[in-house]
């Protein structure tokens, strides 16, 4: 198995302001304009089978509202009670709605209790991938959905297939389209539950269909499995990759195209010799067998190479780290068969290995006094010595730490899996960082994820890895000002999304509260400091506070930079962001 890159996430600085204080209610109402559905969104609850975390996730966090991220006019889409695909558009000019329906869902499985919710997801200008949550996956041809939804014509089915086989159900996580003149290539990434007899996996299938000019067919099928629930999964742009970020280690389980190999296990080291050093010298100890002769041991030093035989076997063969002083070299030989050989170093400092490229054959021994020395150099960094005078560190006592401050028990790791040889060629471990949300900042892009840092919120944008290089480019593009610290305090929360321009940040309830914060700073506001009692001029955001309790349960979410659109079982609410 080849070893997999760590990439660091490190923040743009310019991105940050650590000036920035926090937010400072604002009591202004926000325009609301609200639109009463034709017919009410479809919705399911899970079954009495359903019952883990990961289930309850998968239900509960469904988007109901699905944005069409070709088209840049504010136009939506939901499926209602009666398996129809409804457009809603929004004139913001006028601030009215149009609705209408484009679409019929093929009803090929009667509705029961265990199916999943229906899902829509747009994989180009022309073409959408609908689930109906029994099992079955259309392809859709749409045709460009630019037009005004009174002049929208009605899509048309291209494919359906029941794509996981008889009683496997699941949502739509991702979709990929490409196309060149020969053919059309379209990939789908589903996700569904597994249950076995100690736990609940998640099933990752990645599907590809290919279309020659006359029809569609499946050609590919991959699945990857892990435990637990998958924060956030994606198909790299270039199609060549998966990644997943989970608190477990996923991996392929099938492949119909290519064969799984499944990772040799690493041999254990045969440690044959152990070298400790001093800045000065270096000593070589080694086990000859029993009943040794002296006569057959060898020992050949030169001023850079090291070589040490017995009756033909290699113990030390190779070229030295640095530069030794080859004429003081020494060796002993005790009655127990333990060789000793002392070099002289002619450089006096450590070497970071005795070999030149590393011996798998020998381990180093720590020289206690270089260990000594090593931890008195660095007394000034332990938590029980004295700070030194001369700076003053302010103390920070643990009842100021509430519970959003704690440190995360999980170990969240974003990883990339390469399609061709199945492995995790990248990792991004994520446990400090937090995983909050993720965002569509790219049309043909994958959605970029929302981590928090320290108090803020960081969006970071992944993108393919390079050819002929080990990079996998993961961009700071911008970030939530002390969103990180104030998404953690909402116990309630729900939905959590910001603005594709970063200008403000969402965390939605259930069915009371919509808390939105505008990071624009506002310079000439003025607070008293608790420490000091002085005014001060401090960068501010600003919280608004809005009730949805009256409008229902919230069933899906979407941020612009102007709006705000908040879908309930029979409203869709747009909220303007003055």
């Amino acid at each position: 198995m080849l070893p997999s890159n760590l990439v660091e996430l490190r923040p743009n600085r310019r991105l940050l302001d650590h000036e920035f204080e926090g937010y400072k209610l604002n009591l202004n109402a926000l325009p609301q304009h609200v639109l009463e559905l034709i017919s009410n969104v479809d919705r399911l609850f899970p079954g009495e089978v359903q019952y883990s975390f990961v289930h309850a996730k998968l239900f509960a966090l469904h988007n109901h509202l699905i944005v069409d991220y070709w088209d840049h006019a504010f136009n939506f889409y939901y499926i209602d009670k009666n398996q129809q695909v409804r457009n809603t558009s929004f004139e913001s000019i006028s601030n009215t709605f149009q609705q209408g329906i484009v679409y019929d869902v093929p009803a090929h499985e009667e509705r029961k209790s265990g199916h999943f919710n229906l899902c829509l997801n747009f994989a180009s200008s022309t073409l959408a991938v609908i689930s109906d949550g029994t099992g079955y996956l259309h392809i859709v041809d749409t045709g460009l959905r630019n037009n005004p939804v009174t002049k929208k014509q009605m899509w048309s089915t291209a494919f359906s297939c029941l794509a996981l086989g008889s009683g496997t159900y699941f949502v739509i996580v991702d979709t990929k389209f490409q196309a060149n003149e020969s053919k059309e290539v379209l990939h789908c990434l589903l996700q569904s539950v597994e249950q076995n007899d100690k736990q609940f996996n998640s099933i990752l299938s990645w599907i590809t269909f290919e279309n020659n000019g006359q029809c569609w067919k499946q050609s590919v099928l991959k699945q990857i499995q892990g435990k637990g629930i998958v924060h956030y999964s994606a198909i790299e742009t270039n199609c060549s990759a998966v990644y997943i970020a989970s608190d477990n280690t996923f991996k392929f389980t099938l492949d119909s195209e290519r064969e799984i190999v499944e990772p040799q296990p690493e041999q254990p080291r045969q440690i044959i010799y152990t070298w400790l050093q001093t800045p000065d010298d270096v000593t070589i100890t080694l086990q000859l067998e029993n009943k040794f002769d002296k006569n057959l041991l060898l020992i050949n030093v030169s001023p850079v190479s090291i070589k040490i035989t017995y009756a033909g076997k290699d113990f030390v063969n190779g070229k030295l780290k640095s530069k030794i002083d080859s004429e003081l070299t020494t060796w002993n030989v005790q009655q127990n068969g333990q060789v000793d050989v002392l070099i002289t170093k002619s450089d006096s400092m450590i070497w970071e290995e005795l070999i030149d490229g590393g011996d798998k054959n020998g381990e180093q021994i720590m020289d206690a006094s270089l260990v000594e020395e090593a931890h008195r150099r660095l007394m000034h960094l332990c938590a029980e010595t004295e700070v030194v005078p001369d700076r003053t560190v302010q103390g920070l006592s643990t009842q100021e730490l509430e519970e959003c401050d704690a440190a995360s028990e999980e170990d969240t790791v974003l990883v990339r899996l390469d399609a061709s040889n199945h492995t995790t060629t990248h990792r991004v471990p994520l446990s400090v960082h937090q995983f909050l949300f993720n965002i569509k900042l790219e049309t043909e892009g994958v959605p970029a994820l929302c981590l928090r840092h320290d108090v803020d919120a960081c969006i970071w944008q992944p993108y393919p890895h390079l050819i002929n290089t080990d990079i996998w480019p993961v961009k700071h593009q911008g970030t939530l000002m002390a969103f990180g610290y104030i998404q953690s305090s909402k116990q309630n929360r729900k939905f959590v999304t910001c603005s594709p321009n970063f200008s403000y940040g969402v965390v939605c309830e259930a069915t009371r509260h919509v808390f939105i914060y505008k990071s624009s700073s506002n310079v000439g506001c003025q607070l008293r400091k608790r420490t000091e009692g002085a005014m001060k001029n401090i960068k501010v955001g600003q919280q608004f506070v809005i009730n949805v309790e009256k409008y229902g349960e919230v069933l899906g979410i979407n941020a612009t930079n102007d709006y705000l659109f908040i879908l309930t079982e029979s409203k869709l609410i747009a909220i303007e962001m003055m």
